[in-house]
């Protein structure tokens, strides 16, 4: 006697399961209906078609038959005809939206990369290869390059104002070399770091930190000379301090945080305020 062999679903198994113990008494139909999320009538149906046909009529019925939303033998040709000539170089994508658009066709463009790729047509579009990225070597010795950098956060967990920690660590080594927390991420609370740093550790060599804004400068006269560069110089108070320069009245500037330092080893060119911790 000849024998088939059916492939069921996980799903179809676990009816399988319940039916068999529906049917031997074990278990009610209203049990049975609760675990298959399914009616009453829906259980009498499969545990009839069970003592029938047996364990393969679980089976989906549709199992084996041709999809009747799958696209016609002509329109499949058609389309691959007009990927080939009309619209050759398109994408999958601007290729759909033009079957689309133009050809009135009806379709994914999920089910047009499958038949395009089924007929060996790939997209015009090729992957860009991923961009390689290498972590940076760290500086060789303390003092080389420090990081500065600020952290928003509920530092007190909701017993105070919401406040940001400004931080500067070594490149080289990881130590945190000045750290403070402060309202908000600006030059002054930076300055009053680095007053911090150059006091008990000395001058480094040079500050690397993001593009923030509040290191340039942000107001809005431009001269002469900037306008025909089309660039903003620095303020003249970001000169190296003295004894005579700008008064604490004035606003602390700095350069950019990575600049590197001279001959000299002067690399902060800042107006300290008088006022900082």
């Amino acid at each position: 006697m000849r024998q088939e062999t059916f492939t069921l679903s996980q799903k179809e198994l676990q009816r399988v399961s319940v039916i068999s113990a529906c049917i031997k008494g074990g278990m009610a139909c209203a049990r049975a209906a609760a675990l298959l999320c399914l009616s009453v009538r829906q259980i009498k149906r499969l545990k009839k078609r069970m003592r029938e046909d047996g364990e393969a009529a679980l089976a989906h019925a549709n199992r084996g038959r041709p999809s009747h939303r799958r696209l016609s033998h002509a329109v499949a040709e058609r389309i691959v005809q007009l990927a080939r000539s009309t619209y050759a170089g398109f994408n999958d994508h601007h290729l759909c939206e033009k079957l689309v658009e133009r050809e009135g066709f009806s379709l994914s463009r999920e089910t047009l990369r499958r038949l395009l790729r089924k007929n060996g047509l790939g997209s015009s579009r090729k992957r860009r290869a991923p961009a390689h990225r290498q972590r940076r070597v760290r500086s060789a010795r303390l003092g080389e390059l420090v990081q500065l950098d600020g952290s928003p956060h509920d530092w007190l967990e909701g017993r105070g104002p919401q406040l940001t920690a400004l931080g500067m660590q070594d490149d080289a080594t990881g130590k945190i070399l000045a750290a403070q927390f402060f309202p908000s991420e600006t030059a002054f609370g930076y300055l009053c770091l680095l007053r911090q740093l150059l006091r008990r550790f000395g001058v480094p060599l040079a500050f690397y930190g993001d593009h923030s804004g509040i290191f340039v400068r942000n107001d809005d006269h431009w001269t002469v000379e900037e306008q025909l560069a089309g660039k903003r110089q620095p303020p003249p108070s970001s000169a190296a301090p003295s004894n005579n320069s700008a008064s604490p009245s004035s606003p602390p500037t700095v350069r950019r945080p990575k600049a590197a330092s001279n001959a000299s080893g002067a690399c902060c060119r800042i107006v300290s305020p008088a006022n900082c911790a």
